[in-house]
């Protein structure tokens, strides 16, 4: 619980700070008729865009009748660019038996095939920590003792992530999002995690994000036994083991950046 406090502090306090971030960049609106229009951006939506120019006047510009933009700042366009970048951390709390819990860190990077849809792909890395309470007992101890399954490696999804924004990311907006995809270094199974969250806007180059959702992770473990059970497998430690496939259900929260 402290950690999850923690993260929640963290991200007030990012939160903070990138809002005191928040500029409206000079802009060049190139039109498709030869006009030129110099000016601040000061809204934008899916089909049209307002500038407010040096001498007070509020343009509506229709998105269809623009040819590009061009920026004063020299830094990465967020407001027009097409390419998404995703990083975020934070923490998870198992839930059922067995169980683990786990820190996060989750990347994804892709497109923008709409101002409110993005579709891409990404790497996580998840450091399971067993809840040994949760596990079965040995078999093969004279003492009852919890199996320790010593997740030595963490757990490495790859996904592809699909997200939705219920507004364009020019303004704060909630948005959903869901990655499939499944673990293949140091363990193999199947990985989902649907979420959902909240996007502040910034300035035209980062955002940030918060989230909460679901983890269901596919893989097995370890159990060990007497050499004489149903199923037993050798070990080269000399002793044996079933070798059980199950899904761990995970409840987690997030924060991270946006570009």
């Amino acid at each position: 619980m402290k950690k999850i406090v923690l993260i929640f502090i963290m991200a007030i306090a990012m939160t903070t700070h990138l809002m005191a971030l928040d500029i409206v960049p000079q802009a060049t609106v190139h039109l498709r008729d030869g006009q030129v229009l110099e000016g601040v951006i000061t809204s934008r939506t899916e089909h049209q865009l307002v500038l407010s120019t040096l001498d007070g006047v509020n343009h509506i510009i229709d998105i269809k009748d623009i040819d590009h933009i061009e920026h004063a700042a020299s830094k990465k366009n967020y407001d027009t660019a097409r390419f998404r970048g995703f990083i975020d951390v934070g923490y998870s709390l198992g839930v059922g038996s067995p169980r683990n819990n786990f820190w996060l860190i989750e990347t994804s990077f892709g497109c923008a095939i709409t101002p409110r849809a993005y579709l891409g792909a990404g790497i996580g890395i998840h450091s399971f920590s067993p809840v040994l309470k949760s596990y079965p007992q040995r078999t093969d101890k004279a003492q009852p003792e919890p199996n320790d399954p010593k997740w030595r490696y963490p757990f490495i999804p790859i996904y592809a992530e699909g997200r939705y924004s219920f507004k364009n990311e020019s303004h704060n907006t909630p948005w959903v999002s869901l990655k499939v995809g499944a673990t293949f270094i140091n363990h193999k199974g199947f990985y989902t995690s649907p979420s959902l969250g909240y996007h502040f806007k910034s300035n035209q180059f980062f955002s940030f994000n918060v989230g909460v959702g679901y983890a269901l992770h596919t893989a097995h473990y370890k159990l060990w036994c007497t050499g004489d059970a149903p199923g037993a497998i050798p070990d080269k430690s000399g002793s044996s083991y079933l070798d059980k496939n199950t899904m761990f259900h995970n409840f987690f929260v997030k924060a991270g950046i946006e570009f």
